[in-house]
């Protein structure tokens, strides 16, 4: 008897599905046949060489095709298919309002996969792009838009999406200033905010504000003694 041709079991295969096609050589001398050798799998037709194979499991699947020719020793080869489990859903964490250029995000830790922080818009740097709490730095005024991507193997990768709106200091407050008078209407000199918005409020005392959000507002009803106002600006 001529030798079998050599076996030929194709490359490994890496996947997210529990079946696929294998794809060995097609004998010139001799016959062939799948077996299982480790894992698990049901091979459709096992003497052809591109046979569907189904009931793969997560891990390595091991498969060999032998090329026998009568009283020849087989030609033997393996093929490796590994079935790769989803990658757990991504959750970036819940938007954040901040008043600082940095912060820390919060996304689901895999249970499946690996996750990676990519910046999608705006400004920021990463600390430590993998870890799903790692801290972000030099975040820009407005919107910054982050990225989490757990992937898993050949698998489709899943992604969330968090938003860190940045706003502004406001201005320093100056409420002007104390007077002492001898009429019952004062009137205010705060300055007026660049950014933000101000407002009065009586700390002590007793008055009426006539408009508590103008820096230069009239206070009336005042009575002898000491009143104390506070002008504050919010951003």
């Amino acid at each position: 008897y001529p030798l079998p041709t050599t076996a030929l079991a194709g490359p490994d295969q890496s996947l997210c599905a529990d079946s696929t096609i294998l794809n060995a050589n097609i004998p010139t001398i001799g016959t062939g046949l799948w077996t299982l050798v480790s894992g698990t799998g049901t091979i459709a037709n096992p003497n052809s060489p591109t046979t569907n194979v189904t009931g793969l499991s997560l891990g390595a699947n091991t498969f060999q095709w032998a090329i026998t020719n009568g009283t020849c020793p087989p030609s033997l080869d393996t093929v490796l298919v590994f079935v790769n489990a989803p990658a757990t859903p991504a959750f970036a964490g819940s938007d954040q309002t901040v008043c600082e250029d940095s912060t820390i995000l919060n996304a689901n830790t895999p249970v499946v996969g690996a996750g990676l922080w990519t910046l999608v818009s705006g400004t920021g740097t990463i600390t430590n792009p993998l870890s799903p709490t790692s801290a972000v730095t030099g975040l820009s005024v407005g919107t910054n838009t982050f990225q989490w991507t757990i992937t898993s193997g050949t698998c489709p990768q899943s992604s969330d999406m968090i938003i860190i709106t940045v706003f502004p200091q406001p201005t320093t407050a100056e409420a002007g200033p104390d007077q002492t008078i001898l009429i019952p209407i004062a009137f205010m000199s705060a300055n007026t905010p660049v950014i933000g918005t101000g407002s009065w409020t009586l700390v002590s005392g007793s008055a009426t504000i006539n408009d508590p959000f103008d820096p230069n507002t009239q206070i009336s009803d005042l009575t002898m003694g000491t009143h104390v106002f506070r002008w504050s600006i919010s951003n």
